[in-house]
């Protein structure tokens, strides 16, 4: 169960539903704000405005600011009498076909809705500036965007001349889904060097079978498929030492990681990407710390 509420925050975190952003716009100064994607809480953290914030879905965990704030259920099917309780006049969600029935209710109650599509790293910053605009911060998003695109840029220069190093990256291991190619993690994997084994899939979160696995080889596997409490953490083979034959595994290569580490795609994704790269490439990036594997502390990044 653990593991499948880690791998469902994935999906909301990346958007469930391809297609644009999607709001429909009411002129308002000062929203208040009910955050019901992991992603945008972190976008409304960097740009200053959580005391805006008048409650969450249930699977936003980050930042702790909002902790405390009423939960008004999952992004897909929302509690719309909690929602009015608390007043808002912008609901930030991801796309979801399933969620569209209680959306198009809010928005006939007056509500502006904005959907995000965070799935590909280019919409990831796209709703960064869309989320900027709807709370009177478009400038300030703006200049998030920009270092974002910056520093990625920045990491891909240290990695140019690596050797590509064969990496899988598990959300999920009942059945085993995989990155595949078009998510963040697809694009945090090439900027360090790495050569996703799944970048051929059919989806961008890809069912992937153990034999494909074990003919592919991977160098390093990146495990974030539980987040309970006592979950493993770290370099340790764990459960995928009953295929030592892995180079992986054979190489001490195998990292369990807390899923908020690296699964949401927002103003992190820079130092998410150098994560990665001590896990792909250490030789270039520096071996990982203790600190890299488990629970995020703090309040986030300062705006560049």
């Amino acid at each position: 169960m653990k593991r499948r509420l880690a791998f469902g925050c994935l999906l909301l975190a990346v958007g469930c539903a391809r297609g644009a952003s999607r709001s429909d716009r009411v002129e308002t100064e000062g929203p208040r704000i009910v955050v019901m994607a992991p992603a945008a809480a972190e976008v409304l953290e960097i740009l200053g405005v959580t005391d805006r914030v008048v409650g969450r879905g249930d699977f936003v965990v980050w930042p702790p600011a909002l902790q405390k704030l009423p939960r008004v259920g999952a992004y897909h099917a929302p509690s719309v009498e909690t929602v009015l309780s608390l007043g808002p006049t912008l609901l930030l969600t991801p796309s979801s076909q399933a969620g569209e029935g209680a959306h198009a209710r809010l928005r006939e109650l007056g509500i502006e809705v904005l959907a995000l599509e965070t799935n590909t790293y280019e919409s990831m910053l796209a709703s960064i500036v869309a989320i900027g605009r709807e709370v009177g911060r478009e400038e300030e998003a703006r200049r998030v965007s920009e270092g974002i695109r910056r520093e990625m840029d920045e990491i891909r220069g240290l990695a140019r001349d690596a050797p590509r190093r064969r990496v899988v990256f598990v959300v999920d291991r009942d059945p085993v889904y995989v990155a595949g190619p078009g998510s963040h993690v697809d694009e945090m994997i090439r900027a360090v060097g790495g050569e996703n084994i799944a970048a051929d899939a059919t989806s961008d979160w890809q069912l992937l079978s153990m034999e494909i696995i074990f003919e592919r080889a991977p160098e390093v596997i990146i495990d974030t498929s539980d987040n309970g409490d006592g979950a493993l953490r770290g370099r340790v083979a764990g459960p995928w030492d009953r295929w030592p034959f892995l180079p992986a595994v054979e190489k001490s290569r195998v990292y369990w990681v807390d899923p908020i580490r690296l699964v949401i795609p927002g103003p992190r994704l820079p130092e998410m990407t150098r994560l990665v790269g001590r896990l792909v490439h250490p030789e270039i990036f520096g071996e990982p710390s203790p600190e890299d594997f488990g629970r995020l502390e703090g309040t986030g990044r300062a705006l560049r």
